[in-house]
């Protein structure tokens, strides 16, 4: 009796043992995402209506001058952006751009009001503050695709042309 009690601890401790394993996997981290040449946005608010006025901010953005210069070369490209909310788990999408009249953004980010899986749209648009799609299918015919702010961009980009010069 007295091994049946003790295999039945043994088991018990084993697989409490193996649930803290689990809880310490390591997660998806904004280093991860840099290692992986993924545009990283960071939300520092769950607040939808101050995410859209600024409470964000963008790292590694070198990778999105490489798509936009592959844009405009007509050559197929794809770029992956990762946002990291505030609280909860960061989620990767990606813009696809095919050819000059056909791009498609597979969103996964609940966040900056846009909608939820694979949009095809017509144009890609950037400026010093954005990243969007135009001429979409769907619920929306412009969706924002990456926000940053104008330092940010021009930083980024001072980087790519000093990368893309060697």
């Amino acid at each position: 009796m007295k091994k049946i009690w003790g295999a039945i601890g043994l088991l018990a401790l084993l697989i409490g043992c193996s649930e803290k394993d689990i809880d310490q996997e390591p997660k998806f981290t904004v280093k991860d995402a840099i290692n992986k040449n993924h545009v990283v946005i960071q939300n520092l608010s769950d607040k939808e209506h101050e995410l859209m006025t600024g409470a964000t901010k963008a790292e590694h953005l070198v990778p999105m001058f490489a798509f936009l210069d592959d844009v405009k070369a007509n050559k197929e490209s794809t770029l992956q952006i990762t946002v990291f909310p505030k609280s909860g788990e960061p989620t990767t999408s990606e813009l696809h751009f095919i050819s000059k009249d056909k791009t498609v953004f597979t969103n996964n980010n609940k966040t900056f009001a846009m909608p939820i899986g694979e949009i095809e749209c017509m144009n890609i648009m950037d400026s010093n503050r954005n990243l969007a799609v135009d001429g979409c299918n769907g619920e929306y015919s412009n969706v924002l695709v990456i926000p940053f702010g104008s330092r940010e961009y021009n930083l980024a980009k001072v980087e790519y042309k000093k990368i893309s010069n060697k």
